[in-house]
């Protein structure tokens, strides 16, 4: 699955985004926020994962712009709490101290439910 990664943490994208090449993704990281949003308008994703690093005005744009031109696109938060976010309603939501491998495991997730709902 292809996956935009948008954070603010270069390295902790740069962590993350190995991990989940060593699970079989393809990971797009953008340097800034017109990067990242030039990557939305241009280019199609499966997942975006949006990191609690961002500002919530940042992560609110980027995920009307998501629900705007790609709608097929999953949304992965993570989460530095173990709220629930219900003004962006993420697909899935992963709380940073959890790891990598739940984030992994979200992305499994989406993949089934994609799976299913294609059969």
């Amino acid at each position: 699955m292809t996956v935009l990664m948008l954070g603010r943490n270069l390295e902790l994208a740069l962590y993350r985004a190995e991990v989940l090449r060593n699970a079989g993704h393809t990971v797009t990281i953008p340097k800034d926020k017109q990067e990242a949003m030039a990557a939305i308008h241009g280019s199609a994703f499966d997942i975006a994962i949006i990191s609690y690093t961002l500002s919530s005005r940042t992560v609110e744009e980027f995920v009307e712009l998501l629900r705007q031109k790609a709608p097929q696109t999953a949304i992965v938060s993570i989460a530095g709490h173990g709220w629930e976010d219900r003004l962006i309603e993420p697909d899935e939501t992963v709380l940073a101290n959890d790891g990598p491998q739940a984030l992994v495991a979200a992305l499994q997730r989406i993949e089934a439910r994609r799976i299913h709902r294609i059969s």
